[in-house]
């Protein structure tokens, strides 16, 4: 894979503009490489700000909660980071869209912990939009409208036509089952270490399913979507 030079969200998040696709510009996420003839892991991740705006907040939060055990400390740590890239964003005249929504989960997760006194709940926000994102991935299966066809159509108009064709809508499936298995992964795994309030663990697990695990997915659908425009002859 390619390490040529960005929505983080992607994010977000559909799947992810996700964290990692659509941190901010135009060249982030899968509207960066599904129109390239090569996958670039920096681009689809935001590059090393993408990584930054991705992983800080959470580990702020997980290292000074587990140095001096203090929610209130770590909330508000984690909160001000995400508050610090979105005016980098507006200064800079980025799109904030992605790091504003993870400025409102950083604050509500911090407000909710501190109100409990328990570090988990920071990451309860986290936990809720991975199961929204779940269900309307699956809904949109059920209905014979898989979302990353309607995603993937905005993002490269080559392909706009993906309904009316059998094998693109065979396509555009599996690219959502891909995606739907990663939030299932995502939930499979970090709630139950929520509701035994392992804070590190669960830190740890959200880092590691977040970016890099998004960054294979997306390579994943990038090859299934280069494959269909070469059948197709579109590339």
């Amino acid at each position: 894979m390619s390490t040529a030079p960005p929505p983080q969200e992607e994010p977000t998040t559909a799947p992810e503009p996700a964290p990692g696709d659509a941190p901010g510009t135009a060249r982030e996420g899968l509207g960066a490489v599904l129109q390239d003839e090569e996958f670039s892991v920096r681009d689809a991740i935001g590059g090393p700000r993408g990584i930054l705006e991705s992983v800080l907040p959470t580990l702020l939060f997980v290292v000074l909660f587990v140095a001096i055990r203090s929610v209130l400390i770590a909330g508000v740590a984690a909160t001000a980071a995400v508050a610090v890239f979105v005016v980098a964003r507006l200064l800079q005249r980025q799109s904030v869209g992605t790091a504003m929504g993870g400025l409102v989960a950083a604050a509500l997760g911090a407000v909710l912990a501190i109100r409990s006194g328990e570090g988990t709940d920071f990451y309860w926000p986290g936990i809720v939009t991975n199961a929204v994102s779940l269900l309307v991935l699956v809904l949109s299966l059920a209905l014979r409208r898989p979302l990353l066809g309607v995603v993937v159509a905005l993002l490269d108009p080559r392909v706009r036509d993906w309904a009316q064709d059998s094998a693109s809508r065979r396509v555009y499936t599996r690219a959502t089952l891909l995606f739907a298995g990663l939030y299932a992964a995502k939930l499979a795994v970090q709630l139950p270490l929520l509701l035994t309030g392992q804070v590190a663990a669960l830190g740890a697990a959200k880092i590691a399913m977040g970016l890099p695990a998004f960054a294979v997915i997306a390579y994943l659908v990038w090859l299934m979507h280069r494959s269909l425009l070469a059948r197709r002859g579109l590339r």
